[in-house]
């Protein structure tokens, strides 16, 4: 629970083919919308007026962002948008995506959601041949990169897939151009895209659930390394990886399926409540507990809560309450203002729990800080026994991959054994899921996983500052 992961940043994109739908921002405003658990520092969106770029973007969450006068103004037939969980480099109004630029060859706009791990040195390069930046962001070396690479390419696309060759990280991007919009997803998969329908548009999304909330199909998930452009036309490919081989050798970042994605998306052929219930249920038989009650830690360990309680046989019930309406960003820096946001933000249902052994079920534990105090909160209730059970191994690497976690030197599990982290925590016991029984959870998947925050394998490489914090990578 708590000082959990920062969920990356979510995309949206949409073309009408036929320039008649006048609803195009307010489509965009639904998508993004929908993707507000990827992100909540800022939103913004993009539309294409014939050729012109109109944008509305500021600090703040979707909907306190866009009202009916600013979607009112953003008319066209085509848009980008974002929603934006800020890098730890990141600060100020500069940084709030889409971004765009004027090049030699037409405008261009860009969201992108993941972190490019080689951004210094190609800035600093880019530097030395004249480049001026207005920003410490990664999206702002790639536009600049794209602008220069077009300069010795045909396409747009072209200019692309050489930047491609160039940058090294975990991406899922668009790119919007004065006739088309782009969809880029990074060689390994490690950030989710996907390609659906509506009449006649065409979407790109990093999760379906956005489109399910305007009433669009799905049509399937975009490829690693694919680079897919939509125009009045349609849409075409390029294959940056062999068709055949692009699943089999990606690394999606197995933390969606734990925590970051909505439960009702689908990400490459696997349901994300599904897959939650499936580790649940591996979680229960790896580590049973002789326990009168199951509970949930709201709302991201429900799923799996559900799953150990149909594996074990033992009652689920509710036991944790939650006010939706204290935000994320509430905690303040003293101890004594983390434990009132904490009491704040959670309740505990005293009959529920009075007198019986509970078996409280999370996603995951990063530092710890939440669990402990709502376990306090249980036996200051009434709770006999507190047992938690975590539906992720435990967290010994930070992520280098757009998912902003604690440093290396922050993670309990980097340095202590699961007794000490119980004792920590003041759990009567502690079980973690292995990392082979959540691998095994994600059934169907079309995609291998990334799980380098638990093994300290980084297929994308780290960066060079990364020192010693991560020990290999492939």
């Amino acid at each position: 629970m708590s000082k959990k992961w920062q969920e990356e940043c979510g995309v949206f994109g949409i073309l009408d083919t036929r320039k008649t739908n006048p609803d195009i921002s307010k489509l965009t405003y639904y998508g993004i919308f929908s993707l507000q658990h990827r992100g909540q520092a800022s939103a913004g969106i993009v539309v294409n007026h014939d050729g012109q770029f109109l944008c509305h973007k500021a600090h703040g969450l979707v909907a306190d962002v866009f009202d009916d006068l600013h979607l009112g103004t953003l008319t066209g037939h085509a848009a980008i948008g974002h929603v934006r969980t800020p890098a730890p480099n990141e600060s100020g109004y500069d940084v709030v995506q889409p971004m765009q630029i004027k090049s030699h060859s037409g405008q261009i706009a860009i969201s992108i959601n993941g972190s490019i791990l080689n951004a210094n040195e190609l800035r600093d390069s880019l530097k030395e041949i004249g480049a001026i930046f207005q920003t410490t962001a990664d999206f702002e070396v790639l536009l600049s990169l794209i602008a220069r690479n077009r300069v010795s390419t045909d396409t747009l696309e072209g200019a692309i897939q050489k930047m491609m060759g160039e940058i090294k990280g975990a991406y899922a991007l668009l790119v919007m151009s004065e006739d088309r919009i782009i969809g880029v997803r990074d060689p390994l998969g490690l950030r989710p895209l996907v390609l659906g329908k509506k009449d006649d548009m065409y979407l790109l999304a990093s999760e379906n659930c956005a489109f399910d909330a305007i009433g669009a199909e799905t049509i399937r998930d975009v490829l690693p390394g694919e680079i897919i452009t939509i125009t009045e036309e349609g849409y075409s490919s390029i294959y940056t990886v062999p068709e055949c081989d692009a699943h089999k050798n990606g690394k999606l970042c197995i933390f969606e399926f734990v925590y970051l994605a909505r439960p009702d998306s689908f990400i490459d052929g696997t349901s994300v409540y599904e897959s939650r219930v499936q580790t649940g249920r591996a979680l229960a038989r790896e580590c049973p507990c002789d326990a009168d009650l199951v509970v949930a830690a709201p709302d991201s360990g429900i799923a799996a809560a559900i799953g150990y309680a149909q594996e074990s046989g033992i009652t689920y019930g509710q036991a944790l309450l939650k006010n939706r309406y204290v935000g994320r960003t509430f905690i303040e820096g003293t101890q004594a203002a983390r434990e009132m946001a904490v009491r704040l933000k959670f309740s505990v249902l005293k009959t529920a729990v009075k007198g019986k052994k509970i078996v409280i079920v999370d996603d995951s534990v990063v530092r710890g800080t939440t669990t402990k105090h709502i376990i306090s909160f249980l036996r200051e209730e009434g709770a006999k026994e507190v047992h938690l059970r975590v539906a992720s191994p435990p967290v010994k690497y930070p992520c280098y991959y757009g998912v902003s976690a604690s440093e290396a030197e922050m993670l309990p599990a980097r340095s202590m054994s699961v007794e000490e982290i119980r004792d920590m925590l003041g759990a009567d016991s502690l079980g973690y899921v292995s990392l082979e029984g959540l691998k095994a959870s994600t059934e169907g998947a079309l995609c291998g996983h990334c799980s380098a925050c638990f093994d300290g394998i980084f297929p994308a490489g780290v960066p060079a500052e990364a020192g010693e914090a991560s020990p290999h990578k492939i």
